[in-house]
């Protein structure tokens, strides 16, 4: 797990770093008028997928949809009505395991 630092800036132009706070707190330690301004390390882009698998479609995030051709909208499609099927289709099954210890 890599720690991502962030930079806020006030209205006066100050800037603060996050401060790493013990693992019970979940904010960050930052005044309240202060804003986020830019962060030091960049998003990993992820190129733009170029076929019709239905799984890798899905896997795709959302900004790559307005790109889509036909074809691929149609595969994700598909794949959504297949999966909705197969979910339907499934049975909860129960399983129980009984461990029995060895007579010495």
């Amino acid at each position: 797990m890599t720690l991502m630092t962030i930079v806020y800036r006030d209205k006066q132009g100050v800037e603060y770093e996050s401060v790493p706070l013990p693992t019970h707190e979940v904010t960050d330690a930052v005044p309240l008028n202060a804003r986020i301004v830019g962060r030091r390390s960049p998003r990993k882009m992820v190129p733009l997928y170029e076929g019709t698998d239905g799984a890798e479609l899905v896997r795709q995030p959302r900004g790559h949809r307005c790109q889509w051709t036909d074809a691929q909208w149609l595969a994700f499609e598909e794949y959504h009505q297949l999966s909705a099927e197969i979910s339907r289709d499934d049975v909860p099954i129960a399983v129980a395991i009984v461990v029995k210890p060895t007579q010495a």
